[in-house]
């Protein structure tokens, strides 16, 4: 079935729309991390200088946490 050249007009509009608004919601939720990255490093850098170097032993690794995507 063939569409008519509205419908196709209609169909790049939307989907340049569509584009927009996912690099829109793209850009603020870099920000965000960005944000949250900048106050966690800064809230880590004056207690972990000093204190929590001292206390550990030499071979003791960092736990990583591991998330899941699950959508």
């Amino acid at each position: 079935m063939a569409r008519l050249p509205q419908d196709k007009d209609r169909i790049e509009r939307v989907t340049r729309e569509a584009q927009s608004i996912i690099a829109i919601e793209r850009e603020a939720r870099e920000a965000k991390t960005a944000r949250l990255r900048e106050q966690r490093l800064s809230s880590e850098a004056p207690a972990s200088a000093g204190a929590t170097a001292a206390k550990r032993k030499p071979g003791a690794r960092k736990a990583t946490h591991k998330t899941t995507d699950a959508r």
